[in-house]
């Protein structure tokens, strides 16, 4: 047992410490991650009993939506997979999480991150170089493209002017066959829109680095520029409109959080609304330097720099932006499944997780945003298929989504199926596990 007088040693030293010497301590004494069991998972999808407003909540919710909710506690889903470690070099070896219940979210978090009429817009930001045609294209490109727009709510003239640039060609200074590129943000935003369904989402007008004035450093493993995230953060809280959920930016430039770290995806702020997320990692070029690049060019962070936009990337893309703005909602990192909101130490990680929320995280979404499951499944199903898109908004590549498209709709047909009698999902706190799904303490893999 440690002494009064070694505690207050040991209290004295960790003062001392800075955030990332505190962190490497923390992952040498942590315990390796250990996939949550089915009771684990059961208590972080129900609501607390004793919460008797979250309770109600769930026992109005469709016996359907119920029974995708009780997912996370079958040990024979087909649907989802608990979280597991797959190389030492995941974020849950290397950063110890203790996870975010239904329960523990919507006690602490829930009141300041629902959706409602004061408060129901996500405003992105795109930050340094995109190519022409992106955002802030002249008011002529812009009127061209008038009803094509893809917000529900109506979105900012820039994102008209994004669209309307695929549409009539080479507006903004952009050759023919950058098409595809210049609709990248329209693509996003509708996106958006069909994961967070019922919230509106605007792009405001682009600015440039030298705007936000955050510090800069060329990373010395891939020679290319990067940005201070946490400078970013504070220039955005002074832009957050009233009516704004959150306020992200965009970039294609490499962010870093601080000194000590390589880089990072993305980084938010629960507490102000605003994150930020890089798309430069998810270039298939990015990681080539060629040989005789000596040092990177400081006009690069102001100059147009962007890749092909492939099926790959696109879909990448999707996957961090709705990361970072889950995290607006009050999220943490999910550690219970394989989840869009897991955290990632490398691409290849990044690209083992899945486009959606596990049950424990949509039940959160879902109560902070308000929509019915199969209605927000059914959108995200006709953006991944191709035929669904008019001819005001050229049809993004979706082969990389294949896979999404065929989970979606086997949830679909989940969520129609009709159980058959004496299965029927119970309401909350009153549940009793189905003849041969009885909760086993072992873990699911």
């Amino acid at each position: 047992m440690t002494s009064r007088s070694e505690s207050a040693r040991i209290r004295q030293l960790l003062q001392g410490l800075t955030e990332d010497e505190i962190l490497e301590l923390m992952r040498m004494i942590s315990p390796k991650f250990a996939p949550a069991d089915a009771e684990t998972r059961k208590k972080a999808v129900l609501p607390d009993p004793n919460e008797k407003k979250s309770t109600k909540r769930y026992e109005n919710l469709k016996a359907a939506e119920r029974r995708y909710f009780a997912e996370a506690y079958n040990e024979s889903s087909e649907l989802w997979k608990p979280l597991t470690i797959e190389d030492e070099s995941d974020w849950l070896n290397n950063h110890p999480e203790s996870g975010q219940t239904f329960g523990e979210w919507f006690t602490k978090e829930f009141p300041q991150h629902r959706v409602n009429r004061q408060r129901r817009t996500i405003y992105i930001l795109p930050l340094g170089p995109f190519p022409p045609g992106h955002a802030g294209q002249s008011t002529a490109a812009a009127g061209a493209t008038a009803g094509a727009s893809t917000s529900t709510g109506g979105a900012s003239s820039s994102a008209r002017g994004a669209t309307g640039g695929a549409a009539g060609g080479a507006e903004g200074g952009a050759s023919p066959s950058s098409r595809t590129d210049k609709v990248l943000l329209a693509w996003l935003q509708k996106f958006c829109q069909c994961f967070f369904l019922g919230v509106d989402v605007k792009f405001l007008d682009p600015v440039r680095v030298r705007e936000v004035r955050c510090r800069t450093r060329i990373n010395e493993h891939t020679k290319q520029w990067q940005l201070l995230s946490k400078d970013i953060l504070d220039y955005l809280v002074s832009k957050k409109p009233r009516d704004a959920i959150c306020l992200v930016a965009v970039t294609m430039l490499d962010l870093y959080p601080s000194d000590s770290w390589n880089f990072v995806f993305g980084q938010a702020s629960l507490v102000t609304g605003c994150g930020v997320f890089s798309f430069a990692r998810y270039d298939e070029n990015f990681y080539y330097i060629p040989r005789d690049r000596k040092k990177a060019k400081k006009s690069e962070l102001e100059e147009f720099n962007m890749p092909p936009v492939t099926s790959v990337l696109l879909l990448r893309a999707c996957k961090v932006m709705t990361h970072e703005l889950c995290h607006m909602f009050g999220m943490k990192h999910c550690i219970y499944f394989s989840c869009c909101i897991n955290g990632s130490n490398s691409r290849d990680e990044s690209d083992r997780r899945p486009v959606d929320l596990c049950p424990v995280c949509l039940r959160k979404l879902q109560e902070a945003v308000d929509f019915r499951l199969a209605v927000r499944f059914r959108a995200m199903l006709q953006y991944c298929t191709k035929e669904s898109w008019d001819s005001g908004v050229p049809a993004p590549p979706l082969e990389a989504f294949e896979p999404f498209k065929k989970w979606l709709e086997k949830v679909l047909v989940f969520l129609e199926e009709t159980p058959a009698a004496g299965n029927e999902t119970p309401a909350a706190g009153n549940e009793t596990p189905a003849a041969g799904n009885e909760e086993s303490s072992q873990a699911s893999n």
